[in-house]
């Protein structure tokens, strides 16, 4: 009571400034002992390092020599010794230090030695009472301002192993004790050649505490770091990134193991939590480490994605939580990896396209991952399940696995409901310029691994249906919209049924029903060709826009036409109308085929010119250069006007739309090699015409107007006839005409002859009169007489023979003579060829068929298509030629 009584007592006023007093003379003489004790240590020091720092130096630097397996370059001036600097400790100082390569084994390629490492600072240092035993124990190291280089060469030689191993320690009075590890400023660059590793770090401040020297110990390492690179290959895995280490351990040396207690890895604004072990035993560890994310967000991660592949993730911001869960145990070697085994997801994310400012909004996703294990024969394995999003009113979820992801197959399902415009706005498709409408999908899908032979997928089963709705779709750098489009699919493994599937392509419409066939598999393998086999239904196709050369910069007219080898189509064909150029049909169907690059169709029926047209043809695109076309028609009444301007007057102005009328019917051959632009080589240009024209009428035709030196031009200009029967061939750019009668109740015209593609002419002609033109004949050309070339045919007909030569906008006309009378009379013949003859004399193809030796054809020669033995529906296709014509003397 009292002792308490007296400790709270106040002091009187006399009492306190006695007390005050004392204090500060207690505070005084501690000062002066201070004082003279730091005097004392620093005389000390200065003593010690005055007396014994040249026998400290030698001896360190003596000891260290006996343990470098390299040369080290550092001035005598650079080396200090010091009892005052690091005080407890004395230490020797090493400024300026410069080390060369070790290697420790013999070079394959022997070079001259580079530097190892540049210091600015070594300091080792050991308790001060050491000097006086000679028994140095190095407690404490700090390193500052180093410039490491370590090199890995292509055979694998390192240079780093510049301390030499002993495991003699006993003899020594010099050894390292370490309690502490300093480094600052360490500048560290690692070059594996043969691993094709390239890592640069900054390693700005480091400290390690721990009794190294112990077998056991506890070692706790705070590390701030900046990581300039970390590349593998060609993959920079890491870049200008900052790194935060705290590592709280427990070492073993005698294993050597570690067990992390705990430890902390920041990366950025990105914190792992790692516990664990690791054991190392013969230049492998065996490792036991569980790695957990705390805190993270989905920005945050993204940050650490090789640029390699990020791709178009630049153009993205997200938000969100990131959460990721991982365990990796095994070997750790040149040879083996550990396993590793992860669990991650995304919660609630938000991710925004930052250009159009469009959401993908609630991003949820649960991953696994398991890297396999080879002496388990388990293979890596990848799942997202589930993964599910919204985009404005749309969604998405879905499955996927992929197991062995060296050569993964893969199994999953997506279901979606989206609207285009969203989609296209979000992924930013480059082709693409604008898209709209909607689609829903509802499928799964499995495949095996690549085939190891093909290097394929061989086996994917597809499931589901996808509808498309009122799709939109502009191209960049393309003319032509597509519009309209709407289809229903259902997935049949891997084959797509197409229930419908309609749209239009700029003017052009078209209606499919039918299937894809391997259309899985047309895209995920390559040199996988796809099969259409369907119905087309097309109100127009205007094949001026569909086949043009559709980019905006090229010029209007031209044309591209190119089959790929790996489509296959097989289309039934209703047709209700088709332009090109030109030409103008109706009513066309047909079968359409293409393979091998070959287009094929066998045959096409269809209206045109007034009239109906039944064609076989072959387009030819095996050589990527040139396209051959060979087609067989029947051509039944059709309108010759319309004719000569649907065909462009074939090309030609002496006989013109202009100038003919009449109707039409002609059996052709014909056979062409045009470039992919669809220009016409006439050299390799081959037509045979069988034709017969009714109602006819010959108006204003130049060769005729000619003529009027010998008949009056109005006689001339209007020539109507009832029938014209001929055939005519084109080869070489030459036609040959071997006869053409016109007869009319006037004047009959009977030419045979040559005319070439440039105009140049060489018929003979013959003039058979009525009695009343042949009248005015004789008294308007009184040179009919006078040269004599004027006979009667027995019937009332007086006939004028003329030999028409040079070109039609200068011919040359002068009287026949007596023999070329006799030649008009035995008429020119054509060789009656066979399109497979031509194609072989003038294409190359058939060279091998013997039974083209013999150059007189039999009447029922066919030109026969083969396609590839596995087309087990139809193994050839025969197109007739046209029937031989009876034979009319002149």
């Amino acid at each position: 009571m009292n002792s308490m009584d007296n400790e709270n007592q106040l002091y009187t006023p006399e009492q306190a400034p006695k007390k005050i007093l004392w204090f500060l003379r207690f505070l005084k003489r501690l000062v002066t002992f201070v004082s003279i004790l730091l005097l004392i240590l620093s005389t000390g020091g200065f003593v010690i390092a005055y007396y014994y720092q040249d026998e400290v130096k030698e001896y360190v630097i003596g000891e260290l020599n006996k343990q470098l397996n390299t040369e080290i370059i550092v001035d005598g001036k650079d080396i200090d010794f010091t009892v005052i600097e690091n005080f407890p400790y004395a230490s020797v100082d090493f400024k300026n230090v410069k080390a060369l390569e070790a290697f420790d084994r013999e070079q394959q390629e022997p070079r001259k030695k580079d530097t190892l490492f540049s210091a600015g600072t070594i300091s080792f240092q050991f308790n001060i009472l050491d000097i006086f035993k000679k028994n140095y124990r190095i407690k404490k190291v700090e390193i500052e301002d180093v410039d490491l280089k370590v090199r890995i060469d292509k055979y694998g030689n390192d240079n780093y192993h510049f301390w030499k191993e002993s495991n003699d320690s006993t003899n020594t009075s010099f050894a390292f004790s370490l309690e502490e590890i300093i480094l600052k400023k360490i500048q560290v660059s690692f070059k594996n050649f043969k691993a094709k590793q390239n890592i640069d770090v900054l390693i700005e401040e480091s400290n390690l505490a721990g009794n190294f020297s112990d077998e056991k110990y506890d070692l706790q390492t705070t590390s701030n770091l900046f990581v300039n690179v970390i590349k593998i290959d060609s993959t920079n895995f890491m870049r200008k990134k900052n790194v935060h280490i705290e590592l709280d351990l427990n070492v073993d040396n005698a294993f050597p193991s570690y067990k992390v207690k705990k430890g902390k890895i920041k990366i950025e604004n990105l914190l792992f939590e790692v516990v664990g072990n690791v054991l190392t035993s013969n230049r492998e560890s065996m490792v036991d480490l569980a790695v957990k994310g705390k805190e993270m967000d989905i920005k945050s991660v993204l940050s650490l994605i090789p640029n390699k592949y990020k791709g178009a993730m630049n153009d993205y911001e997200s938000d969100g939580e990131f959460y990721f869960d991982a365990v990796i145990k095994g070997v750790l070697s040149n040879k083996e990896a550990p396993q590793i085994t992860a669990n991650f997801g995304i919660k609630n994310a938000d991710i925004t396209q930052v250009k159009d400012n469009i959401k993908l909004h609630n991003v949820n996703l649960k991953g696994h991952y398991f890297n396999g294990n080879k002496n388990a024969n388990e293979p890596s394995l990848l799942t997202l399940i589930p993964f599910s999003a919204i985009i404005d009113e749309g969604t998405i979820a879905g499955e996927l696995t992929l197991k062995n992801l060296a050569n993964p197959s893969f199994s999953g399902k997506v279901k979606a409901n989206l609207d285009l415009a969203n989609v296209q706005k979000f992924i930013k498709i480059d082709t693409v310029e604008s898209l709209t409408g909607k689609v829903n999908i509802d499928a799964t899908f499995s495949g095996d691994e690549k085939s190891v032979s093909s290097g394929n997928y061989e086996n994917i089963t597809t499931t589901g249906d996808l509808k498309i709705i009122d799709m939109n779709l502009k191209l960049k750098n393309y003319t032509l919209n597509f519009s309209g489009i709407n289809g229903d699919f259902k997935f049949d493994n891997n084959d797509l049924a197409v229930s419908s599937f309609t749209g239009n392509i700029a003017s052009s419409d078209f209606e499919l029903k039918g299937f894809f066939r391997n259309i899985v598999g047309f895209v995920m393998k390559e040199n996988e060709s796809i099969m259409v086999e369907a119905t087309l239904n097309s109100k127009n196709i205007d094949l001026n826009e569909l086949l043009s050369n559709k980019s905006e910069e090229s010029k209007p007219g031209k044309y591209k036409l190119r089959f790929s080898e790996f489509i296959d189509v097989n289309l039934n064909s209703e047709i209700q109308h088709l332009v090109f150029r030109k030409f103008d049909a109706t009513n066309i169907h047909g079968v359409i085929k293409i393979k091998d690059k070959k287009m094929v169709v066998d045959p096409i029926v269809l209206s045109a010119m007034g009239g109906s047209i039944t064609t076989s043809g072959l387009i030819d695109g095996t050589d990527s250069t040139k396209l051959l076309i060979t087609c067989f028609s029947d051509v039944n009444r059709i309108n010759v006007t319309k004719m000569f301007e649907g065909f462009e007057n074939f090309g030609q102005t002496a006989v013109t739309d202009k100038n003919l009328k009449g109707i039409a019917t002609a059996k052709i051959q014909f056979a062409s090699m045009l470039s992919p632009d669809l220009k016409m080589d006439l050299d390799k240009l081959y037509a045979g015409v069988e034709m017969t024209i009714e109602n006819g009428e010959m108006n204003n035709v130049e060769a005729m107007k000619s003529l009027s030196r010998f008949i009056e031009l109005k006689d001339l200009e209007n020539i109507k006839f009832a029938t014209l029967k001929n055939q005519i061939e084109v080869k070489n750019q030459v036609i040959t005409i071997p006869k053409m009668e016109v007869k009319s109740n006037t004047i009959n015209v009977t030419a045979s002859g040559t005319h070439t593609f440039k105009n140049e002419i060489n018929y003979r002609v013959k003039l058979s009169l009525n009695e009343l033109l042949s009248k005015k004949a004789k008294s308007a050309k009184k040179e009919n007489d006078e040269f004599g070339e004027v006979a009667d045919d027995g019937l009332g007909r007086t006939n004028i023979f003329l030999l028409m030569t040079g070109t039609i906008d200068n011919p040359i006309i002068k009287y026949d003579s007596k023999s070329a009378i006799k030649n008009v009379q035995q008429d020119l013949k054509v060789e009656k060829q066979t399109l497979k003859t031509i194609l072989k004399e003038e294409f190359g193809l058939f060279k091998k068929d013997s039974t083209l030796n013999n150059k007189t054809p039999k009447d029922d020669t066919k030109f026969i298509i083969k396609w590839e033995e596995a087309d087990k529906k139809e193994d050839k296709k025969e197109l007739k030629k046209p029937k031989k014509p009876e034979e009319e003397d002149f």
